[in-house]
């Protein structure tokens, strides 16, 4: 058996075993954790900051868009309803309630789609901390095992 080999089992049958036995009490063992959990309270905030931040970026340029869209909507929506209107009614000759009532269907269908964009963008997102939630539960596993020591 290699040296290297050696080394994996000896790892391994400490993970099977455990730590052994201490003679400390419970509270004794929370007080020398304590530092320890506070630090890694702080480092789970951090991480959890650090994996939240691109997600608030890509929230922040989908509710841009709708924002951007509905401002579009309502420029666009005034010049070319006005425009529409009287080229209808001078082209076609439909009275101008028939042609606002024309202009307004095509402006929906416009304005719809980008809201529809920028809404898919939206609950496109991923907003759970995964590695965050993982590194917790790891550590919450990690103090059970300290507890039952």
């Amino acid at each position: 058996m290699t040296e290297q080999q050696e080394r994996v089992e000896r790892f391994s049958r400490e993970l099977r075993e455990g730590p052994p036995p201490s003679d400390r009490s419970i509270k004794e063992v929370l007080d020398a954790l304590r530092p320890q959990l506070q630090e890694l309270v702080n480092k789970q905030v951090e991480l959890a900051r650090t994996e939240l931040a691109p997600v608030g970026k890509q929230a922040g340029i989908a509710g841009g868009l709708l924002v951007t869209g509905a401002v579009f909507l309502l420029l666009f929506l005034v010049f070319f309803l006005l425009a529409g209107m009287y080229l209808m009614n001078e082209v076609f000759g439909f009275p101008l309630w028939v042609s606002a009532g024309i202009d307004s269907v095509i402006l929906l269908l416009i304005g719809g789609g980008l809201a529809g964009v920028g809404a898919g963008r939206l609950r496109g997102l991923d907003p759970k901390p995964r590695r965050t939630m993982a590194a917790l539960q790891q550590n919450i596993d990690w103090l059970k095992g300290q507890l039952r020591s």
